[in-house]
């Protein structure tokens, strides 16, 4: 099922199959990448309960071994959708038999789209309905057209960062980083940087992170404040970046596969309740 909410300037399509925002218009000019099957088929995918990948695709949890995709798995989950006005909607799931073969863990997770003037905010909110700790990661994952390539945009933030991305080995992480600029606010993009994979920024500074169209002064501006870290990422070529707030990371090279210690797990109590919010701001 495709949702479509608007306040009239802005339009957002948001599809119950993982809760996946599929468009965002602006008086009618699409904002978000539509996907394709050459360069990436997503459009802006909800990252639970891990982001990123698995050393070796699995995990340990109280002395048994769990597989579990990159990601995780809420992107192939159909969402209930549980409110909605012309300008919101709120989309539920919970767990399955499916899920509980990946990921032992029952949870509740609600993702609130909601459009205000030039704006859409996205809520995740994970519950934790068990007598036991809930241990999870959250992320966004928002690709933003670049239609004439992504060397002619510039990611600008509000504070200064160290400008230096983890290094991948293979598809996790290693401990070295690439000093790509010199400490900043602005990384002019290029091609060259995506040549592995990402950009991958850990405990960020900033609050508020701007894709700006070099040429014409457009931008796309995303808060972090919920997320500490921040991933950058397109493919050589294509005409599209995304800017992805995270709470969470890849596992690192040398990782024993607990979960319960996994790098920016989050560790929910029983009955609690853990609200994220990023907004987009055209």
């Amino acid at each position: 099922m495709l949702y479509t909410i608007s306040n009239g300037d802005l339009t957002a399509k948001i599809d119950s199959l993982g809760a996946h925002l599929r468009s965002l218009t602006k008086a009618g000019r699409e904002l978000l990448w539509q996907g394709d099957a050459v360069n990436w088929e997503g459009t802006a995918p909800v990252l639970f309960p891990i982001c990123s990948n698995l050393k070796d695709g699995v995990y340990k949890l109280d002395g048994k071994t769990y597989s579990m995709p990159s990601h995780g798995f809420a992107s192939s989950l159909m969402f209930e959708c549980v409110f909605s006005e012309p300008n919101k909607i709120r989309l539920t799931v919970t767990q399955n038999d499916r899920t509980l073969e990946m990921y032992p863990f029952e949870f509740s997770l609600t993702v609130d789209f909601e459009l205000a003037e030039d704006s859409l905010k996205t809520t995740y909110t994970v519950f934790n309905p068990q007598s036991r700790d809930l241990y999870f990661s959250i992320g966004a994952h928002e690709g933003y057209n670049c239609p004439e390539g992504i060397e002619g945009y510039e990611v600008c933030f509000n504070k200064t960062e160290k400008i230096e991305s983890c290094v991948l080995v293979g598809n996790i992480l290693g401990y070295d980083k690439d000093k790509l600029l010199p400490d900043g606010k602005v990384i002019s993009l290029k091609n060259e940087y995506f040549s592995v994979d990402a950009i991958i920024l850990e405990h960020i500074n900033s609050d508020l992170v701007s894709l700006v169209n070099k040429t014409t002064g457009e931008k796309i501006s995303v808060t972090v404040g919920d997320f500490e870290n921040l991933l950058i990422w397109a493919v050589p070529g294509a005409p599209f970046v995304c800017i992805e707030p995270w709470c969470g990371f890849p596992d690192y090279v040398d990782t024993d596969g607990d979960f319960t210690k996994k790098h920016s797990i989050i560790k929910l109590a029983p009955n609690q309740t853990d609200i994220r919010e990023h907004i987009i701001t055209i």
